[in-house]
């Protein structure tokens, strides 16, 4: 069949019909760009749509580009595809584009917003080598050790001796961890089997060209430990901290709970602005640090909006502070909450280590804080306080919007990476006395289908 793809979908697939009248089915089709049409195969039918496989390329679309990977998607190509990036074939300015379309049709469809105004995606000041952190799955074929990232829908892994969205610095990390798990016969991890030592490499680098990086294994053990440290440091001088994870249980989860330091820091120093965080290991800062200081911008510019100046800010899932710190000086005291107690520990060290006065932290899951918050709400006038919310791609749970309730919050400032829970959320808000005020979404993850989002919302 052939199929003209009409735009992007949420899910990052290109949405189509057949070609050649008008109508039909919906179809789905991965790897493809607004206007191509696109020769396929139908693999999962619905009532109302069907998922196919693309075959060949009959037409492109003019927001077609050549991918920038060797590795990335092409019909025809011999072998499985890296699935690390999903949309370098599509040009910048489609992506932009599409990414808008998706935070709108969410909240069309979701929030059921008739005409839900978005503004036009800020782009990221860098579109490749921007990620500061990546996991990478180690296994073995014919033998030998490779290194690379999953096949889309497997867990089959694509080797690569290089990443164009990852800095220089950790694909030589790589491939220096893949060359020593060969010649000292490290034993790499088994999915099926749940047994071998090696499973993932974690590299956090910083804008000053430092890293920290661990090997995560399934057991704790590590006889190799004082060469790997010596070599590791003798060829990257830019290693401030070596570190091994402990993930024994056979799950997609990657890092497990247990972290034993090797070597060096107990932390890494990014700076954001004129903010300098210091994260441990498991610690979440976002992956494009010069996007995230677009993105934190766009939450400053919304908090003080119309000329408010809020008398207390409450930042949930506030991780390091980051979000926080940021914006500490809008605001007459900010308080942050978050469920990582390592993230607390980080959040008061870098208080501390930026000169900010006016900010304290919790440590506790947001729905065990709600108690607390409402004690701290009664203290404020009406409509004086205001609330950031940074909560995981599961969005926000029902308890945590109903605390919005409170007649103390007078603004919603809402960042998200998933459009969809973010629709389901403001969709209830909205229902509940809230107006969604500005929707931004801002290219933190070029040459994918995410999008990070800032949602203002203000009480009606």
């Amino acid at each position: 069949m052939l199929v003209r793809i009409e735009r992007m979908a949420p899910q990052g697939m290109g949405l189509g019909r057949p070609a050649g009248g008008r109508g039909g089915k919906i179809v789905f089709v991965p790897y493809t760009a607004p206007g191509d049409v696109v020769e396929v195969e139908m693999e999962r039918v619905r009532s109302g749509f069907c998922q196919a496989r693309f075959l060949r390329l009959d037409a492109p679309g003019p927001g077609r580009v050549e991918p920038a990977c060797p590795l990335h998607f092409a019909p025809r190509r011999p072998g499985p595809a890296c699935g690390g990036c999903d949309w370098q074939h599509l040009s910048p300015q489609t992506q932009l584009e599409a990414k808008r379309e998706m935070v709108r049709d969410c909240l069309f469809r979701i929030a059921k917003l008739r005409s839900p105004e978005v503004e036009p995606t800020i782009p990221a000041p860098a579109p490749w080598r921007y990620r500061n952190k990546v996991l990478v799955p180690f296994g073995q074929e014919r033998g030998v050790p490779i290194a690379g990232f999953y096949s889309p829908g497997t867990h089959r892994i694509v080797g690569f001796e290089d990443c164009p969205v990852q800095p220089e610095l950790s694909v030589r990390l790589v491939r220096k961890v893949r060359s020593m798990a060969a010649s000292l016969g490290w034993r790499v991890y088994d999915e099926a089997a749940n047994s071998g030592w090696l499973r993932h490499l974690f590299v956090r680098t910083n804008s000053q060209g430092q890293a920290l990086v661990a090997l995560v294994t399934r057991t704790p053990e590590f006889r190799e430990q004082e060469d790997f440290v010596a070599s590791m440091r003798r060829e990257f001088p830019e290693i401030v901290a070596l570190f091994q994870n402990v993930q024994p249980l056979k799950t997609p989860v990657v890092l497990g709970p247990s972290w034993r330091k090797l070597w060096g820091a107990d932390r890494l120093e990014e700076r954001l602005g004129a903010l300098r965080l210091l994260a441990s290991p498991a610690a979440f800062l976002q992956v494009n640090t010069p996007a995230c200081e677009l993105l934190y911008r766009e939450v400053r510019e919304g908090l003080c909006a119309g000329g408010k100046r809020p008398s207390i800010v409450l930042d949930l899932y506030c991780g390091v502070g980051s979000i926080a710190l940021w914006v500490a000086d809008a605001s007459d005291r900010v308080l942050g909450f978050d469920e990582n107690r390592e993230a607390i520990v980080d959040a008061w060290g870098n208080a501390r280590f930026n000169g900010v006065r006016n900010a304290r932290f919790h440590a506790g899951s947001i729905e065990t804080q709600l108690g607390p918050i409402r004690k701290i709400l009664a203290g404020c006038e009406r409509g004086t306080a205001s609330v950031i919310l940074d909560p995981p791609r599961s969005g926000c749970a029902k308890s945590v919007l109903k605390a919005l309730f409170d007649p103390a919050v007078g603004r919603v400032l809402y960042v998200s990476c998933n459009p969809a829970t973010l629709a389901r959320d403001v969709d209830w808000l909205c229902r509940h006395r809230w107006r969604l005020s500005k929707v931004q979404p801002v290219d933190l993850f070029p040459q994918t289908s995410h999008v990070e989002t800032v949602a203002i919302l203000d009480r009606t």
